[in-house]
């Protein structure tokens, strides 16, 4: 990817979420809560997700053989 792009895509970003009209330390702090948001649905999600779908899995197995 170039360099371009990269500087588009985080223009983009800014502009979408309005962060293009905060101070710098501001987003810092906003941009950190998004990444922590994201790491602990990316860590629940790998965790708890194939749990999930096996019971899931079980139960609709268990309704499909009544």
């Amino acid at each position: 990817m170039s360099l371009q792009f990269l500087k588009k895509l985080n223009y983009q970003y800014e502009v979408t979420t309005g962060l293009y009209m905060l101070e710098s330390w501001e987003k810092y702090i906003v941009n950190g809560i998004v990444c922590a948001g994201f790491s602990l649905l990316a860590y629940t999600t790998i965790n708890h997700l194939p749990t999930q779908t096996m019971s899931l899995f079980g139960q609709i197995s268990n309704y499909a053989a009544a």
